[in-house]
């Protein structure tokens, strides 16, 4: 049995470009917060990573071995279900609805807001609001989610 040893990421740097990088490490956006990680580069390159005191992956942490740079973290898009609110109102309420589906919800630029896709979730929202739901593959990045923004206050002026 041939198995590969792993490279083990000894620091990670926060949020840097992407393109400087020969590997890309693709995470789910509900992964960003698993302590232990073992996977492979899309070269083959294994890497285990562990978070420490941090409290989560970012999208564009760059992480190194031995003072090496090793690759990059990249969010993968996911399928989501979109809406648009059209006013305060109309976002208020399709919050609520999520909030009371115990789903995390992310706000997008210009009201934008967005669900990971769940098929009976995209059939009540599609009939609540009358067709004005889409589909779309978009990156859920955890300073998008309207639980970061709260609790950050990043939505106060």
């Amino acid at each position: 049995m041939n198995t590969l040893q792993p490279t083990v990421i000894d620091e990670v740097k926060i949020k840097d470009k992407l393109n400087d990088c020969p590997e890309v490490l693709e995470l789910e956006w509900f992964e960003n917060k698993k302590q232990k990680l073992t996977r492979a580069t899309p070269s083959g390159l294994v890497l285990e990573l562990r978070l420490n005191n941090r409290k989560e992956w970012q999208h564009g942490d760059r992480l190194y071995s031995n003072g090496q740079l090793i690759a990059t973290i990249s969010i993968k898009t996911c399928l989501t279900i979109c809406f648009s609110a059209k006013n305060d109102t109309e976002a208020a309420d399709f919050c609520y609805f999520i909030g009371n589906q115990h789903l995390p919800l992310f706000l997008m630029p210009q009201q934008h807001f967005a669900v990971p896709y769940d098929g009976h979730l995209y059939e009540q929202l599609s009939v609540k609001y009358n067709g004005r739901i889409e589909l779309a593959d978009t990156q859920l990045l955890s300073c998008r989610s309207l639980r970061y923004l709260v609790k950050n206050k990043v939505h106060e002026n």
